[in-house]
């Protein structure tokens, strides 16, 4: 888990994509078209009557439908559906009425089952292409992988609005126009609660700013998130007005009207801490049920994993664990825990390069043999390796390391360097929100000698491609 970095933006800097994409020399140019596939980002993939491949937004595999060419290139062209002629099967009315406009959601127009199984052939079609696994993976990846389905409706514990003066709620496709809603399909009900007091709150605070002539316009980004205890955590996660040197007296405008209380926590329940606690500004997994899932078949695997030492009558009892990218330490105790259940000495280290996240796993995991490391994970990495190349007789191996990187991964360096900080028997559990990046990195693992024992994907964005993938890889023979 990481903590949210920030990125400000310039008034000037920002231009509508869809007019930077705008190809003047289309004009309008319609086809009638047959899809025959689905793309990794939701469109229908079809070929037009010259050939070309053509994705088309809005569309279903295996339709016939009305197109209109948006955007050309010379191997491409970019369609929106005008009419579908042949609708499919799994094809259904859009529960959403922003739909036509809002770009959050991209597959509200297909059934929500279905919505799983196009998730589960991308991320074997992502194992071949991008991660390029053999036969002999794929297809056990083929046998085994576990289609989790969670809650497609109102599930999203954690909600960024976007406010321009005027309107409240989040960008168009393919533009930085914002489309103004009252509610939102895939935020939780207590989150929509709050979107009338938002903007309520928010207009009031710019009408303010403007009388007083601190600033003529003004965006922000605020964060909503639901926590375990009912409450909602608000904060402003981007802020910018057109007169910079009012900046901080605007934002002290804000915060009166919203009410924000800077060091508010947030707090969550634990499926083994008897409190877990995190600041609002933290990285959290937003499907409120995502947490407990993804906890669960952790501990599964780490239990399966650390009960074959009692089985072969290992003498080993020391253990040593790592979670990296491990924010405020939602699973850095897992392993303590599973250890204890067998009678086993398991040290755990978490590590992350922000400082507040380890502050508030050492918190969490006060009384546990439990470390919070302050570094960033490709440099805590690196030292490591060097450790062991120096001394290597002394080195204390990694036995049970879990990763849940961002979504640019770990990187092929880095996954090479922990295939030789492992030890001969040795799980790791890889938790990914982009399948990509998990498919390169975990090839590696493969190529060092780790077999594939469990995969998971959880379809825990409904209504959008997105989806999560946890896999564990085990090495050794006991």
């Amino acid at each position: 888990m990481q903590y949210h970095r920030n990125r400000q933006k310039s008034f000037h800097s920002k231009k509508s994509h869809l007019k930077a994409n705008h190809n003047p020399s289309i004009k309008h140019e319609k086809e009638t078209l047959t899809s025959y596939a689905m793309s990794t980002d939701g469109k229908a993939i079809a070929r037009s009557e010259d050939g070309i491949i053509v994705f088309v937004k809005d569309m279903i595999e295996n339709e016939t439908a009305k197109v209109e060419i948006v955007h050309k290139k010379s191997n491409f062209k970019n369609a929106i559906a005008l009419k579908i002629e042949n609708p499919s099967p799994h094809r259904v009315e859009p529960p959403c009425n922003y739909i036509s406009k809002c770009g959050g959601c991209q597959l509200q127009h297909i059934a929500p089952e279905m919505q799983s199984v196009f998730k589960s052939r991308w991320f074997f079609e992502t194992l071949k292409r991008i991660g390029k696994w053999d036969s002999t993976n794929i297809n056990l990846s083929e046998k085994i992988l576990s289609l989790i389905y969670l809650k497609k409706e109102h599930y999203r514990r954690r909600v960024r609005f976007h406010f321009n003066g005027k309107d409240l709620g989040f960008k168009e496709n393919n533009s930085n126009n914002i489309v103004d809603i009252s509610h939102c399909l895939i935020s939780s009900l207590k989150i929509n609660e709050k979107i009338a007091f938002l903007k309520d709150n928010l207009s009031k605070a710019f009408n303010e700013i403007q009388e007083k002539k601190f600033s003529r316009q003004m965006e922000c980004e605020i964060e909503l998130t639901e926590c375990d205890d009912e409450k909602v955590v608000l904060n402003i996660a981007q802020f910018n007005v057109d007169q910079e040197p009012n900046k901080e007296i605007c934002l002290t405008i804000l915060e009166k009207y919203l009410t924000i209380q800077n060091e508010q926590i947030i707090h969550l329940k634990h499926p083994e801490l008897p409190r877990f606690r995190l600041k609002k500004q933290s990285f959290i997994q937003p499907h409120m049920d995502c947490i407990a899932l993804y906890y669960q078949h952790i501990k599964e695997a780490a239990d399966e994993f650390l009960k074959s030492f009692i089985k072969s009558k290992s003498e080993k009892k020391q253990f040593i664990a790592w979670d990296l990218y491990s924010g405020a330490g939602i699973f850095t105790a897992l392993p303590y825990f599973a250890g204890k259940r067998f009678d086993l000495n398991v040290q755990c280290f978490g590590v992350e390069g922000i400082k507040e996240a380890i502050d508030s796993l050492n918190n969490n995991c006060k009384n546990l043999p439990v470390t919070g490391i302050i570094n960033n994970v490709e440099i805590f990495i690196d030292k490591e390796f060097k450790k062991k190349l120096e001394q290597p007789e002394n080195y204390k191996e990694v036995d049970l390391l879990i990763l849940d990187p961002p979504r640019a991964g770990s990187g092929i360096e880095a996954m090479q360097k922990i295939v030789e900080l492992c030890s001969k028997k040795s799980l790791v559990v890889y938790l990914a929100c982009d399948p990509a990046s998990f498919a390169r990195d975990t090839r590696v693992l493969l190529e060092g000698g780790f077999r594939l024992k469990n995969l998971n994907l959880f379809d825990a964005f409904g209504h959008t491609v997105h989806y999560e993938v946890l896999g564990c890889f085990e090495r050794g023979n006991g």
